[in-house]
C-alpha cells in the first residue's frame, strides 16, 4: 500500500516492511491530527483531552450489582467512541473525572472489536463518537456489546482521516493491525485491472489447444 501524506502516523513504518504497491493508494493528505493538549468543547474534544473541560467533574458514587451482590463505586463521566480501520471496528469507553480543581483523570479502554461493512462503507479510517452504549456493567467496568448503530452517533462529529500518533490509541491497537485493515479494505474495493501479455499460442496451448497435432489434422483433411 502507497501512503499519499506529508503528516506521519504511528502505523506508516509498517510500509518499509510489506512494500509500496502502487496499485493500492491509501490518500491522507486531509488528515486531521488529534491535539490533546487544548481544552475540549465538543464530545469528540472529551475523547483525547488531557486538559480540564467545562462539563468535567468529581466522581459520582454509584451503585451496582455483581453477582448478586450489591456494591458502591465511584465512577467518573464515560465518553464513548469507535476506531474504524477498513471494514474493522475497535470500541473504546473513555472515563475522565477531576482529580483537583485544575486537573484531570483520563482512562480509556479497548472494550471490542467487531467487522462491519455496513456502517460508513465510504470511510477508510475514521474516530466515530456515539452517545448511548450497548453495555452491561460488571466490576464497575463498562462493557460494549459489539454493536454500534447508526442513531447513537454523533454524525457531525466525526473525525475522518485521524492522525492518531498522540492519542492513547496506539497502546491498544497494533500498528500492523491498522495498516493490514486498510490495506485489505481498499484491495476488496479496487477493481484492478490484470493484462493478459501471453502470446495468441501460449494462449491456445493454456485451453488445452495441441497445436502441432490439430494443424496436421487440418491438412489430412484437405487431402
Amino acid at each position: 500500500m502507497k501512503i499519499v501524506d506529508n503528516k506521519k502516523d504511528f502505523y506508516d513504518y509498517v510500509v518499509g516492511e510489506y512494500g509500496i504497491d502502487d496499485l493500492i493508494v491509501f490518500d491522507r493528505r486531509k488528515a486531521i491530527i488529534i491535539k490533546t493538549n487544548v481544552k475540549p468543547e465538543k464530545y469528540k474534544d472529551y475523547l483525547f483531552s488531557t486538559i480540564k473541560g467545562d462539563t468535567d467533574n468529581y466522581q459520582k458514587e454509584e451503585i451496582f450489582y455483581s453477582s448478586g451482590n450489591r456494591k458502591k463505586e465511584k465512577i467518573g463521566t464515560f465518553y464513548r467512541f469507535a476506531l474504524k480501520t477498513g471494514r474493522h471496528f475497535y470500541h473504546f469507553v473513555v472515563e475522565r473525572y477531576l482529580i483537583d480543581d485544575m486537573n484531570v483523570c483520563i482512562k480509556t479502554h479497548l472494550v471490542g472489536e467487531e467487522d462491519n461493512d455496513i456502517l460508513y462503507p465510504d470511510l477508510i479510517l475514521a474516530i466515530l463518537p456515539y452517545r448511548s452504549s450497548h453495555y452491561f456493567l460488571s466490576d464497575a467496568t463498562y462493557r460494549i456489546q459489539q454493536k454500534v448503530q447508526l442513531r447513537d452517533l454523533y454524525k457531525n462529529q466525526i473525525i475522518d482521516l485521524p492522525i492518531l500518533r498522540n492519542t492513547e490509541i496506539p497502546r491498544y491497537v497494533s500498528a500492523k493491525d491498522v495498516f493490514l485493515n486498510i490495506y485489505s479494505y481498499l484491495s476488496s474495493k479496487k477493481d484492478i485491472k490484470i493484462e493478459d501479455n501471453r502470446s495468441d499460442i501460449m494462449k491456445l496451448e493454456s485451453a488445452g489447444f495441441n497445436k502441432i497435432e490439430s494443424f496436421r489434422n487440418i491438412k489430412n483433411k484437405k487431402k
